[in-house]
């Protein structure tokens, strides 16, 4: 089996010196391997095991201290495989490098090049978002973080059109299963994922990868735009119970958020924003919290106060409302006519206010 499996990564980082250490990182069916090795003169060797090609993480300590993948800006994102002799070659600044022996790595800078473009646009706005916008909360502030939410949603929605460009592009390419995994996202619109993993080679949806995003691809029918949406019954911080079915004859927005996540939190002020234009005997938001501790919730809730109704049960990821509507990130919300039916996912913005402006206008 390891004779199949394993890969080696030899290299050449221009002349560092001792002690310096090359980590490496990497995930298999959601497991972290590690693995290390010195650098002697500037050349290093790593030999590990890996089942189907992943996308690794290479980072250079110079002292031999153990470091913090996700912290440094000295670092190589290549793709391993079964079976690769990897040629790695780089200044002493691995992000620098260049690679041969990995015919992934290589469908993978071909990818990068698609993408460059948005991602630059993306970057951009990102280095936007860490000005002090986001800290002000006069009604000029909101406008901002408004027009700000509205340009980012725009770019990322031109990155994914990218993304699927790329996969029709390039159905052959083992890659696009990784890309078409991340441009799935969170939730699985199954009416569009289908037929982009339909086109994918057949050895690619014979591969371990491709089994199980097939899995997770069937899985995703439950709760999909056109079912029924599941009822439920949870608690709001008084011990309240709100009970989905309550509401019908009326539209239900679903806002699945967290107080530990920014995201959310913006966004449940500008979903305050657009409710104000609509009659609460039409429609009702149920703002369900994913929260690990009800003290958080509580007074993300006093700070944030939210229009609607608010519940959790405090199980974090696991809130049993999520679960019924495979919600396994947020913000993510769920809009269900009057008669129970789930109608659209994931409106956001502007989106949404279209969409409610066609159903009950203004």
């Amino acid at each position: 089996m390891f004779a199949q499996t394993s890969f080696y990564i030899r290299g050449q980082l221009g002349k560092l010196p001792a002690p310096a250490v090359v980590y490496l990182g990497y995930s298999v069916d959601g497991e972290a391997v590690y693995d290390s090795a010195y650098v002697e003169n500037g050349f290093f060797k790593i030999m590990q095991y890996v089942p189907y090609p992943v996308n690794a993480l290479l980072m250079v300590s110079r002292n031999g201290e153990p470091v913090n993948f996700f912290s440094s800006k000295n670092i190589a994102h290549l793709y391993i495989e079964p079976g690769a002799n990897i040629w790695l070659t780089s200044d002493e600044d691995i992000s620098n490098f260049e690679a041969t022996g990995s015919k992934t790595q290589d469908e993978y800078l071909v990818y990068q090049t698609h993408m460059a473009e948005i991602n630059a646009k993306i970057d951009a706005l990102t280095e936007e978002s860490s000005n002090t916008m986001f800290s002000d909360v006069s009604t000029q502030g909101i406008a901002a973080k408004r027009n700000y939410m509205e340009r980012f949603r725009a770019a990322m929605e031109e990155r994914k059109l990218k993304m699927k460009e790329f996969i029709q592009q390039n159905p052959e390419m083992y890659i696009s299963i990784d890309i078409l995994d991340e441009y799935a996202g969170a939730f699985i619109e199954y009416s569009d994922i289908e037929p982009l993993y339909k086109i994918l080679s057949d050895k690619t949806k014979k591969s371990i990868r491709g089994k199980a995003f097939q899995k997770k691809l069937l899985e995703s029918k439950q709760a999909a735009v056109g079912t029924e949406a599941p009822d439920f019954t949870q608690k709001d911080p008084d011990g309240n119970k709100v009970t989905l079915s309550s509401f019908k004859g009326k539209l239900v927005l679903l806002n699945f958020w967290g107080s530990w996540n920014s995201a959310s939190r913006i966004e449940n002020q500008e979903l305050k924003q657009i409710m104000k234009a609509y009659d609460n005997k039409k429609i009702v938001v149920i703002n369900v919290g994913l929260e690990a501790r009800r003290e958080h919730w509580t007074k993300a809730l006093s700070e944030d106060r939210l229009i609607g109704y608010n519940v959790s049960d405090v199980k974090f990821m696991k809130n049993e409302v999520a679960e019924l509507y495979r919600i396994s990130a947020v913000p993510q919300n769920v809009l269900i006519d009057e008669t129970g039916k789930i109608i659209a996912r994931n409106l956001k913005g502007k989106q949404l206010e279209e969409k409610l402006n066609s159903l009950i206008g203004k």
